[in-house]
């Protein structure tokens, strides 16, 4: 027994940044949009843990737009309120180290890493359909949140989440691992969570996902068999998500709230029995064309139960046009973080009671400056001009369609899935020796240091 406790202790040692970057993971999924405390204590660790490596290669095209990113949102803070710990900058200067520090990683761990980011996501998909049960048969039905604490976010972490595990089975690396036993069952559960979070933005940006899957299949394959790929996908979604909506409508919507622990029941087996249901698939075809026909059924579904979505998405559109008017107050370091919501209070337009513009790209410009924006436009151009799987530009695509009507980009624990997910900083990568490494590693560590600090006296 000791000596087992011993080989996995070396095991550990062996691999600590994968346990670091995971940490991490799991740390910032309960951080929401960021604990300052929480995220720079993180950060002196990871910086600390950072400095004993030599020189590593990182693509600059993906790190300097996110290091400048990162110093204009911090110059915003510091000429709205004197100082930068207030801000993004405090919590979203974490993701410049995650990259640096994933870039000291192989292949075989950085397939790893991804692993067992999909698996935590898997995790906080199980652990939330729990929670939806308990709380219904106690009475407490609603929509899904999980651990971070909103559901259109939880919804787009799962979705996030299963495009990940597609792309962990096309992963060489990674079908040795004893984590690829357990993966291929987190699929119907990623559709059962993302149906109870009921986030119409979730399903969209899975939609959009799952066009580039179509894309990229049609590239090397006949139009016959792309149909069958699609038909096979939502077949699989339809009875996934339909199994979730139903367990949803029974909570939710009948005065009977044990017929949710028979649905919870039934939804239990279909997980049981997935890989049968994939083979099913395989060997039946057309089942799979009739099946998928359902997810129009499904989606019907989806929008009755959520009747305010229209009236939701129109209010949306009504914020962006509302933030696109402040995008000249100044554009070189913007309004100010926090300062859209004050000013939407006090302007002669609809006061929309939120703090982020649904609409990532405009929020960043108004509040941080054109300068911002631009430069996670640049990390998204530079993102698909790299060799990726389709699963990892299909996951990405959804990310970036969700932030077109959301606010994702500004929960810690999505990004950092997002990262850890698709994130491969040595390819394309430029050589940084070992002393500038260790400088930026000090720079971050010292503004970590310098925002602990404020905390701890302001509080």
């Amino acid at each position: 027994m000791l000596n087992r406790i011993e080989h996995i202790f070396e095991n550990i040692m062996d691999h600590y940044m994968i346990v670091c970057l995971f940490l991490s993971l799991f740390i910032l999924t309960f951080a929401g949009v960021g604990n300052i405390l929480i995220v720079t204590l993180l950060g002196l660790i990871l910086c600390t843990a950072g400095f004993v490596f030599r020189p590593i290669k990182v693509d600059l095209w993906i790190f300097t737009p996110l290091f400048l990113y990162n110093v204009a949102s911090a110059l915003s803070s510091y000429r709205t309120f004197g100082d930068i710990t207030n801000g993004y900058a405090s919590t979203q200067m974490i993701f410049p180290v995650v990259y640096l520090l994933m870039a000291t990683l192989e292949k075989e761990e950085l397939a790893l890493l991804k692993q067992l980011s999909t698996f935590w996501a898997g995790t906080v998909a199980a652990i939330g359909i729990l929670q939806f049960v308990f709380g219904a048969l106690h009475g407490n039905g609603g929509r899904m949140d999980s651990f971070l604490g909103n559901p259109n976010a939880t919804g787009v972490f799962l979705v996030i989440g299963w495009f990940s595990l597609l792309s962990c089975s096309s992963l060489e690396h990674s079908k040795t691992s004893s984590l690829s036993a357990v993966l291929p069952y987190l699929e119907p559960v990623f559709f059962l969570s993302v149906a109870l979070t009921l986030s119409m933005g979730s399903f969209v940006a899975m939609a959009a996902g799952i066009l580039v899957l179509l894309f990229y299949k049609k590239k090397n394959a006949s139009l016959g068999e792309t149909f069958l790929y699609g038909c096979n996908l939502l077949a699989k979604a339809s009875l996934g998500v339909g199994t979730g909506l139903l367990l949803y409508l029974a909570a939710d919507r009948t005065n009977v709230p044990w017929l949710c622990l028979l649905l919870f029941l039934y939804g239990l087996a279909v997980v049981l029995c997935w890989k049968k249901f994939e083979a099913f698939l395989k060997e039946y075809p057309r089942m799979a064309v009739i099946i998928s026909f359902l997810g129009f059924a499904v989606a019907i579904t989806a929008i009755a139960a959520r009747p305010n979505a229209i009236a939701t998405f129109t209010e949306r559109l009504e914020m962006m046009r509302n933030g696109i008017g402040y995008l000249r107050a100044n554009p070189l370091l913007g309004v100010g973080p926090y300062q859209w919501r004050h000013l939407n209070l006090h302007d002669s337009d609809k006061y929309f009671n939120t703090n982020h513009i649904h609409n990532v790209l405009i929020h960043v410009g108004v509040e941080l400056g054109l300068i911002a924006a631009a430069m996670l436009v640049v990390i998204a151009v530079r993102f698909y001009q790299k060799k990726k799987s389709a699963a990892e530009n299909a996951e990405f695509t959804a990310f970036l369609t969700h932030n077109l009507m959301d606010t994702s980009f500004f929960y810690m624990g999505i990004l950092s899935l997002l990262l850890l997910s698709t994130g491969d900083p040595k390819q394309k990568g430029t050589s940084i020796p070992g002393a500038v490494t260790k400088t930026m590693y000090g720079c971050f560590w010292a503004v970590f240091a310098f925002n602990l600090y404020c905390c701890l006296t302001m509080a």
